[in-house]
């Protein structure tokens, strides 16, 4: 496997691991109207499939927009990026159906609600045209007006107060609009690590359950989860980990080249230097927020000031020492820190 393709790799499968963790996000995006992306999971292993249309529901009646919809200006969503997915087609033209395309369809879906559906469909069809041979360009649009008619059909699923049955629901009507093999493709990674996070769930809050026999299911559980959730789980909580003996080693008195060392043995040598950037870009941002609340507290301590001239050497001395999206942040810290505790 080639480094593009383990790092790609890697990066859908930290998405899957996350959306895992984050089980009651995940569930409530399986019962809202699927007008966002869902988070990015790492898919099985990819199949050349020839679509058919035996058993299908028929795709949603769209017409062709013109080509110029495509030209249009992009939503704002969509502003600065690049399409997702690396769309392709096997050696003999047909289409190949992984989650890369339908990482495609989403990258556009996002903007469902910025610009008119047949817009959105256009940018699609364009990019499929542009990137793929004639054959595999008509297998994927008939691919994407399934998957249209899909998200239009889980728009009006009614969700059941049990998440499992909830998600049991949601597999069937993928299955039964898509394709076994195309729900496989485009779904089964993310929703294994959904069933295994329901099921850990269960377990953490059994409390029936020994110390013991808990940890023997959750490691059952965890067990049963494709390699690639696995690792990526790994990957996704090792720098909390990290964090975590980082804190230990400095109640013990450990100097920073020595926690430095461990994090560089840990997590190797290029990501222990980005959270060394971020360590140094945390302690600045924190220094430059104590010296603004120093200068602050003085501001509003000082009894030479009338409240109106008050608040002006505030506001001066806020812009001066924050940029606009600064001054969002600093906000939301104040926020927090008067919150009573």
């Amino acid at each position: 496997m080639s480094k593009t393709s383990v790092v790609r790799s890697r990066r859908r499968g930290l998405a899957i691991a996350g959306g895992a963790v984050a089980v009651l996000a995940l569930i409530a995006w399986y019962h809202r109207a699927p007008s966002d992306p869902p988070p990015r999971a790492a898919a099985a292993q990819a199949t050349a499939i020839r679509p058919t249309t035996a058993g299908r529901a028929p795709a949603p009646a769209l017409a062709a927009p013109p080509a110029a919809a495509s030209a249009a200006p992009l939503p704002a969503s969509l502003e600065g990026s690049e399409p997702d997915g690396a769309i392709t087609a096997d050696a003999s033209g047909h289409l190949v159906i992984d989650l890369e395309l339908r990482r495609l369809f989403d990258h556009f879906l996002a903007a469902t609600g910025e610009e008119p559906p047949a817009a959105i469909r256009a940018r699609i069809i364009a990019v499929l045209r542009a990137r793929l041979p004639a054959a595999a360009t008509g297998e994927a649009i008939d691919l994407l007006d399934r998957y249209l008619a899909y998200r239009g059909a889980a728009r009006q699923l009614a969700p059941p107060s049990d998440p499992v049955a909830g998600l049991d629901q949601v597999h069937a009507l993928r299955v039964r609009m898509l394709s076994p093999d195309v729900a496989r493709a485009f779904f089964a990674d993310e929703e294994a690590a959904t069933y295994a996070a329901l099921s850990r769930r269960a377990v953490l809050t059994d409390t029936t359950l020994s110390a013991a026999e808990r940890d023997r299911r959750l490691a059952d559980i965890d067990a049963q989860l494709p390699a690639a959730v696995r690792e990526a789980r790994a990957a996704a909580t090792a720098p909390l980990d990290e964090m975590t003996r980082e804190q230990a080693m400095r109640a013990t008195g450990a100097s920073e080249p020595e926690i430095a060392a461990a994090r560089t043995a840990a997590l190797g040598a290029e990501a222990a230097a980005r959270l060394a950037d971020l360590d140094r870009a945390r302690a600045a941002w924190d220094a430059r927020l104590a010296r603004f609340r120093a200068a602050r507290a003085a501001l509003l301590a000082d009894p030479g000031l009338d409240d109106a001239e008050r608040q002006r050497r505030i506001a001066e001395l806020v812009a001066r020492s924050f940029t606009a999206e600064e001054r969002i942040r600093v906000d939301a810290l104040d926020r927090i820190s008067a919150r009573p505790r």
